[in-house]
C-alpha cells in the first residue's frame, strides 16, 4: 500500500512548493452550518486579545493560512499556529513555538504573548498544560484560570488535572464567544494565531521551520556492521541510498508496528530499524500521497472511516489531471452505491447498460485496482484496521446491480411500499458490534464480511445467520451498547425484513450460495407465498420454517386487532435464542392451539397442513441449526406482518 500512496504523490506532488503537498482541506460547510475561521489576534500596542469569527472558509482558506493538521506522532509538541482544535492554542501552542526557536525577533514577541496573555498554572504540570490562556482577563469567562483550577484540585478522582483544566477552559471559552459573538465551535473549523493583526503563518521563517519539521531523522549508519555482515542503507521503495532513514513518524498513517519485538530481523530489537528504510524523496511524496489521499479520498462506511486507494498497474505516465478525474469517479461511484437516495435516483438509468452517469469505468478498469483501507484515527496517528486488496472498479456496478435485482424481488413479494435498497452500511447493521462512544470496539466479524463483499469470496451462510439472529435479539431485548441500539422494539419486524433481503443481497454478490429451489408445484398454497418461496430460492426446510412463522404471523395480527396495547402474546412462545427440534415440535403445537384459539384455523388450514407435511417429511434429516430455524420462522412472521401494510391487502 505504501508504494501505491507514494505513486500518487509522486503524480501530484509539486516540487517548486513543497507546502502545497501537505496542505489539508477543510469543508465550507458542515451538517448544514457554514464553517468559519476562529483568529486569536494578540494586539501587543493596546495589550489586548481580539477575536475574529467573520472570515467564511472557502477552498483557499487551508492555502491561506498553512493548514496542515497536527504535529506528527503521538504527544508531539503542537506548535502549528493554525488548528482544528481550539485546545492546543489555549494552552501550548504559543509556548510550544517559542521553543521552536523561529528567530529572535519573533520569540520576543511570543515571550510578550506569554506573559501578558497566558496564566502559568502549576510548573508540576505536563508542559502542554502549563500556560493556559487567561480567558477571564479577556472578557470570556467570569471564573478566573486560578479559580477553575482549585474547583478541579478538589477533585480527587481526577487523575489528569491538566487535561480536566483545559476542557473546563475550552467549555467556558466557548460559552463566552455564544454571548460575544454567537457562535459555538460547531461553527469553526479553523483557528490560527496573528500577531498585531499579521497571521504568524505569513513568517518566512515560520514557514521554513515547518518544512524542517516534515522531513525525516536521517541515519549515519552506513557501513556499521551487524555481526558479520557489513550493511549499506537502501531505500526500500526506490532502492535510492541517498538520505535514507528507518524514521517514518512524519508519516500519519502507521504502516507498520514500531513499538513490539515481533518476528523481524531474527527477534533484533536493535536491527528493526532494516524493516523500513525510505530516501528524502520518497518520504516527501508519501507525505503528498497521503495528503492527497485525505483530502480527495477519504470516505465513511457506517461509523467507519475508508480511504479508497487505486493502484495502477501499468507503466503508463499519468498526469495530475489524469488523477484527479479518476478520483472523483471513483468517490462518485463509492458514495452511489453507499447511499440509499443515489440509488433509488439512480437505477432507472441501468435498465440494461451503463452510460457516462452511472458506474462504469470503461477501458480505466484494465489499468487500476483499489485498495480499501479501513482505519481510526488516534491523537496525530492513523491506525490501519483492515486493508482490503486489489479490490476490481466493477465493483461498484456489481453492489449497484445486487441492490436494484434485491429491491425488484422486494417490492414484487413484499409490496412497492418497501423500498430499503441494500447498501455497504447494511452489513454495518446487519452485524452485532459494540460501541465505546459511538466508536465500534469489536469490528473484525463486519470487515471480514466487507473484505468478502468487495472480493467476492464466500461467506458462511450460519454465520451471516447468527449475526442476524443476534441483531434481533438486541432489539427484542433491548440491549444498550450496540450498533443496533438505538431501534424500538416495536420496530422489530421491519429489522427482521431488512435481514431477509440483505441476505439475497449477499447471494447476488456471490458471498453466499444461492437457495435450492423446492418444486412449488405440488404446493396446496395461495399464488402469493407459492410465488415468494420460489423467489426466495427456499428448500423444504426453509420452507416449512416460513410456513410456521407465517402462521405465528397471522396469530400475532388476530391478537393485536383485539388488543387494547397493541400486544402480540404468540411471540412469547418463541426463544429468541434459537429454535432446536425439539422446541420446534412442541412450537408447532402451541400454534396450532392458537390458531384454533383465536378462531382462524378455518382461514389458515391448508398452510399449517402444508407446513406439517414438510416438517414430518423432513424432521429426521433436519440439516437447519437452531438459529437458522429461528431466521426462517421470523422470515415467515415478517411476511405475514408487512405485506398487508405494503401491498394494501384488506382484512377480507
Amino acid at each position: 500500500m505504501i508504494e501505491e500512496i507514494a505513486q500518487m504523490g509522486r503524480i501530484v506532488m509539486d516540487e517548486d512548493n513543497i507546502l502545497s503537498n501537505i496542505i489539508k482541506q477543510v469543508e465550507s460547510e458542515k451538517k448544514g452550518r457554514k464553517q468559519h475561521i476562529l483568529k486569536f489576534n494578540f494586539d501587543l500596542s493596546a495589550n489586548k486579545l481580539f477575536i475574529d469569527t467573520n472570515e467564511e472558509i472557502d477552498e483557499k482558506s487551508s492555502e491561506k493560512y498553512l493548514f496542515i493538521g497536527s504535529a506528527d506522532g503521538p504527544n508531539s509538541p503542537q506548535w502549528y499556529v493554525t488548528s482544528s482544535s481550539v485546545l492546543y492554542h489555549l494552552s501550548e501552542t504559543i509556548n510550544r513555538l517559542y521553543d521552536v526557536n523561529l528567530s529572535e525577533e519573533v520569540n520576543k514577541l511570543l515571550l510578550q504573548i506569554l506573559n501578558n496573555f497566558y496564566i502559568m498554572v502549576d510548573e508540576k504540570l505536563d508542559k502542554k498544560y502549563r500556560y493556559i490562556l487567561d480567558i477571564y482577563k479577556a472578557g470570556f469567562s467570569e471564573k478566573t484560570i486560578e479559580q477553575i483550577y482549585n474547583d478541579i484540585k478538589k477533585d480527587d478522582n481526577q487523575k489528569n488535572k491538566g487535561k480536566a483544566l483545559l476542557n473546563s477552559v475550552s467549555k467556558e471559552f466557548e460559552s463566552g464567544l455564544n454571548k460575544m459573538y454567537g457562535v459555538s465551535y460547531k461553527d469553526i473549523s479553523l483557528y490560527t494565531i496573528l500577531i498585531n493583526g499579521k497571521p504568524i503563518s505569513d513568517l518566512k521563517e515560520y514557514r521554513e521551520a515547518v518544512i524542517l519539521s516534515k522531513k525525516p531523522k536521517t541515519m549515519s549508519i552506513k557501513g556499521k556492521r551487524h555481526g558479520s555482515i557489513s550493511e549499506e542503507l537502501v531505500c526500500s521503495i526506490c532502492l535510492s541510498k541517498e538520505n535514507v532513514s528507518s524514521d517514518t513518524s512524519k508519516l500519519k498513517i502507521k504502516y507498520y508496528t514500531t513499538n513490539q519485538v515481533i518476528f523481524a530481523n531474527q527477534v533484533d530489537k536493535n536491527n528493526y530499524y532494516k524493516n523500513m528504510l525510505l530516501c528524502e524523496n520518497c518520504v516527501k511524496a508519501i507525505q503528498a500521497g497521503e495528503n492527497f489521499i485525505s483530502n480527495k479520498l477519504d470516505t465513511q462506511i457506517a461509523k467507519f472511516s475508508v480511504y479508497i486507494i487505486p493502484n495502477f498497474i501499468y507503466n503508463g505516465v499519468l498526469t495530475r489531471d489524469d488523477l484527479q478525474r479518476i478520483t472523483r469517479k471513483i468517490t462518485d461511484s463509492f458514495n452511489t452505491v453507499n447511499n440509499l437516495k443515489a440509488i433509488q435516483e439512480l437505477r432507472y438509468d441501468i435498465i440494461n447498460t451503463l452510460d457516462e452517469k452511472s458506474l462504469s469505468f470503461d477501458d480505466e478498469e484494465s489499468y487500476f485496482v483499489l485498495n480499501f483501507v479501513f482505519y481510526r484515527s488516534s491523537q496525530a496517528a492513523t491506525k490501519i484496521l483492515r486493508l482490503i486488496k486489489d479490490v476490481s472498479p466493477s465493483i461498484f456496478d456489481r453492489i449497484l446491480q445486487s441492490s436494484c435485482k434485491v429491491i425488484d424481488i422486494a417490492t414484487d413479494v413484499i409490496g412497492e411500499g418497501y423500498t430499503k435498497y441494500p447498501t455497504l452500511e447494511t452489513v454495518y447493521y446487519m452485524t452485532p458490534i459494540r460501541l465505546d462512544s459511538g466508536n465500534p470496539t469489536e469490528y473484525r466479524n463486519v470487515l471480514d464480511i466487507y473484505d468478502a463483499l468487495l472480493t467476492g469470496r464466500r461467506l458462511s451462510r450460519r454465520a451471516i445467520i447468527k449475526n442476524i439472529k443476534n441483531i434481533i435479539k438486541i432489539v427484542h431485548l433491548g440491549k444498550s451498547g450496540y450498533n443496533i441500539s438505538n431501534v424500538k422494539k416495536e420496530n422489530l419486524v421491519f429489522v427482521i425484513l431488512d435481514a431477509i433481503f440483505y441476505v439475497k443481497f449477499l447471494e447476488y454478490m456471490g458471498c453466499l450460495n444461492g437457495g435450492d429451489n423446492m418444486d412449488i408445484g405440488p404446493l396446496n398454497l395461495r399464488e402469493d407465498i407459492k410465488d415468494y418461496v420460489y423467489k426466495m430460492g427456499y428448500n423444504q426446510q426453509q420452507t416449512a420454517m416460513f410456513l410456521l412463522g407465517y402462521l405465528i404471523g397471522e396469530i400475532g395480527n388476530s391478537q393485536y386487532k383485539r388488543s387494547t396495547d397493541g400486544q402480540k402474546p404468540i411471540l412469547n412462545k418463541i426463544n429468541f435464542n434459537g429454535i432446536d427440534k425439539s422446541k420446534l415440535v412442541r412450537l408447532t403445537r402451541d400454534v396450532f392451539a392458537k390458531l384454533k384459539q383465536e378462531k382462524i384455523l378455518v382461514y389458515n388450514e391448508a398452510i399449517f397442513q402444508e407446513f406439517k407435511r414438510l416438517l414430518d417429511s423432513n424432521l429426521d434429516s433436519w440439516q437447519l441449526d437452531k438459529d437458522e430455524n429461528l431466521f426462517y420462522i421470523l422470515s415467515g412472521y415478517a411476511y405475514s406482518t408487512t405485506r398487508p401494510i405494503y401491498k394494501g391487502v384488506s382484512e377480507e
